[in-house]
């Protein structure tokens, strides 16, 4: 009787031990997959930096100093294909079986990092309005195509906010709305116990 007892009372610790190394591999998961991304795609504003400068100046003047460098993007694009396997992997051992949504949502939340970041750190140009080259000093006026490089600053990550926040509200594979149909899905199945109690009584 006491090695039965002290065997029934072992199994809710391995129970709770590999629950919690369950929910610890699916946060590292997540975590991968947005640095994976929020870095990858920092590397990408970096290179699209210097592009910007070229058509806001008449000559190179840029600093690349604050962003990754673009021998980054191919390391993170492996970086984010392994992230996305891992992720799927340790959601379905924690749901034990398929997982309850995919990692694009928080890829969108690296994303907007990387493009916030990256827009931060981009550098303004020599003069507003005109190319001007920091050398030869000949200048040109803006056409609209710079005027919308030089505003991307602004628009672009204001645009992947608005992506990013609507994924998190609407998206089947919003951690946000997955938590809130169990909380509510767990309102219900408690509301109809109640209704049944009374009934079986």
């Amino acid at each position: 009787m006491q090695g039965a007892t002290r065997e029934g009372a072992a199994r809710p610790r391995r129970r709770g031990a590999s629950l919690a190394f369950d929910w610890l591999l699916a946060a590292l998961a997540h975590l991968f997959v947005f640095a994976s991304w929020a870095v990858t795609v920092s590397a990408v504003m970096g290179s699209a930096m210097v592009g910007r400068m070229m058509l806001m100046n008449s000559e190179f003047a840029y600093d690349t100093g604050r962003l990754p460098q673009p021998w980054v993007i191919p390391l993170g694009v492996v970086a984010i294909v392994v992230s996305h396997l891992l992720f799927r992997g340790a959601m379905r051992r924690y749901t034990r079986g398929a997982p309850a949504y995919g990692p694009s949502v928080v890829a969108w939340s690296g994303i907007w990092l990387g493009v916030a970041w990256g827009a931060y750190n981009w550098p303004g140009p020599i003069q507003v309005g005109r190319r001007v080259g920091p050398h030869s000093g000949q200048s040109a006026p803006w056409d609209l195509f710079v005027w919308v490089a030089y505003y991307a600053r602004l628009w672009l990550p204001g645009l992947v906010t608005l992506v990013t926040a609507a994924l998190w509200l609407f998206s089947r594979h919003s951690p946000l709305v997955v938590l809130l149909r169990a909380i509510r899905r767990r309102g219900d199945e408690r509301f109809v116990r109640r209704r049944a109690a009374p009934a079986a009584s």
